[in-house]
């Protein structure tokens, strides 16, 4: 089943689909990691869902960056 991947204050629409989770985290920690190095913060969410049409707002993962540079799904 696709992942979508939502970054910061992007809504459901704006949603990026993946293969796979591992698709979908290895690029919320490029780009988490990339501003980190500027001393920003960024929050994501991942939706579990066959259709784009079918994710609802409760996201079934919650992604932030962890103290040691890795990503922590909550």
């Amino acid at each position: 089943m696709p992942y979508y991947l939502c970054i910061g204050a992007d809504t459901l629409d704006d949603a990026c689909r993946y293969k796979t989770k591992k698709d979908a985290l290895d690029t919320f920690r490029d780009v988490a990691q990339g501003l980190a190095r500027f001393g920003q913060t960024v929050h994501g969410t991942v939706h579990i869902a066959a259709k784009r049409s079918e994710c609802v707002d409760e996201p079934d993962f919650y992604l932030r960056l962890g103290p040691r540079g890795g990503v922590q799904c909550l």
